[in-house]
């Protein structure tokens, strides 16, 4: 399998399962779609050490027992690479603009859109962001 197939069957997979899904946090979550999308590919995410949580407070904390203080820092800490976002690629993650004090992440969709929860929506979505709203971006493969 090519490396874009590869990306192509990780975001399908997970666009399948999380979609229409409304937002629960430690069960549909920006950083629980994130972990599950990185498995597809082939990433070891011991997010599961990280303990169950219900709250942001609770979201937060696991993240701090991981080692992390935001999810950027998580990508960081999975050897993901760094790219500018005009080098995204179909299923790379990005963080966006968001009210989270942990950050928000989501998949790059292709065509400029983005992949994950909007203010505006009870569910995961496929949206184009605002110019500026994606402010990092890590390569997959």
């Amino acid at each position: 399998m090519t490396p874009l197939e590869r990306r192509h069957a990780a975001i399908e997979a997970t666009m399948a399962k999380f979609r229409d899904q409304p937002f629960e946090w430690g069960r549909v979550d920006c950083a629980r779609v994130a972990a599950f999308h990185l498995k597809q590919l082939g990433y070891k995410i011991a997010i599961s050490k990280a303990g169950r949580y219900t709250t942001m407070l609770g979201a937060a904390k696991a993240l701090n027992r991981l080692g992390y203080s935001s999810l950027a820092e998580m990508a960081d800490g999975l050897c993901l690479i760094p790219i500018t976002p005009a080098r995204m690629l179909l299923g790379d993650v990005v963080e966006l603009v968001g009210d989270s004090p942990i950050g928000t992440v989501g998949l790059y969709a292709g065509n400029g859109n983005v992949f994950c929860f909007h203010e505006d929506q009870p569910t995961l979505v496929t949206f184009k962001p605002n110019p500026g709203s994606i402010l990092r971006a890590w390569s997959v493969l």
